[in-house]
């Protein structure tokens, strides 16, 4: 404490020494050596995450599935068509990825637009189809389907009294969503199934670049492409076979990116900045408490000065 009991009055005399100057010397160097270190570990600490060859890491909370079911709305069940790739439209919860199944196998994916829309290409197995949408968050979650839609592909390739199984040439793919980095070569494969070798297989990447390649036989091929750019990018493959025979698939890439505010200003470390602002109320509290404790020893030496003069 600053002041002290007078051992016959009990009065409260003033502690004389006290150094008030060391005192408050000590807490300013203090709270600079906590801000130093707090500014070095935040300039030592990447601001911008993922960086390449290294990973990112970030909190996820894990909400609730999507609870809306999209809804197809071209085309309409109970129709026909004769040419494939047909577009697939309609309906669905905003910010989703949207799958659409084909008597249960993927046809292709694309994303939700904001105004809750969705548009894309899906090939056709020779016969019946039923059309199946699938909703899913970036989590992987899956919402309810949607309504199944029949639509029938009268193949002109598949005379009377062939197997279509083996006619046919149409394209699938283990995964719906392929993910990766900017400017690191992220490679997709799709399995070719049917038509007549060798194939040429085309790529349009979704962000203005194309490529082709050549398949000597059915079976996987695998092809890889890098971005330049973070984002959700729309791939479209296309096949054809010796005959001339074609099949589609789309589908999504995601390709991560920086970790940034809402501004667009790139994200700190926010444990540190936190420290050092946490730090600094602290310091000024305490040289408050320092400036009380000299204001009322000054007032208490006042006051006994006064008294001993008279």
């Amino acid at each position: 404490m600053a002041f002290l009991a007078h051992h016959h009055s009990g009065r409260v005399r003033p502690h004389h020494h006290t150094s008030y100057a060391a005192l408050t010397f000590m807490i300013i160097l203090t709270g600079v050596l906590v801000a130093a270190s707090g500014w070095a570990a935040q300039a030592a600490t990447p601001a911008v995450n993922p960086q390449s060859g290294s990973v990112g890491l970030s909190g996820v909370v894990r909400g609730p599935a999507p609870s809306t079911a999209a809804l197809i709305l071209v085309p309409t069940s109970g129709t026909s068509t004769s040419v494939v790739p047909i577009t697939v439209r309609g309906t669905c919860p905003a910010n989703t990825f949207v799958s659409v199944m084909k008597n249960g196998v993927f046809g292709g994916a694309t994303t939700c637009q904001e105004d809750g829309t969705f548009s894309l290409l899906v090939d056709l197995f020779a016969g019946r189809n039923e059309l199946v949408a699938k909703v899913s968050d970036a989590l992987g979650q899956y919402g309810p389907d949607s309504a199944t839609v029949v639509i029938t592909y009268n193949a002109p390739n598949v005379g009377a009294g062939s197997s279509a199984s083996q006619r046919q040439l149409f394209l699938n793919m283990a995964v719906t969503v392929v993910g990766g980095n900017p400017e690191e070569v992220i490679r997709r494969t799709i399995s070719i199934v049917g038509g007549s070798a060798p194939y040429a297989v085309s790529w349009d990447y979704g962000d203005g670049e194309t490529g082709l390649v050549t398949a000597t036989s059915e079976g996987d091929v695998t092809n890889g492409h890098a971005y330049d750019r973070p984002g959700y990018y729309t791939v479209v493959v296309k096949v054809t076979d010796s005959r001339g025979n074609s099949a589609y698939l789309q589908f999504i890439t995601i390709v991560n990116g920086a970790l940034t505010t809402a501004g667009g200003a790139s994200a700190t470390n926010t444990d540190t900045a936190g420290y050092v602002q946490l730090a600094w109320p602290l310091l000024g509290f305490a040289l408050l408490l320092v400036l009380a404790f000299w204001l009322g020893e000054w007032r208490e030496s006042r006051k006994l000065a006064a008294a001993a003069a008279v």
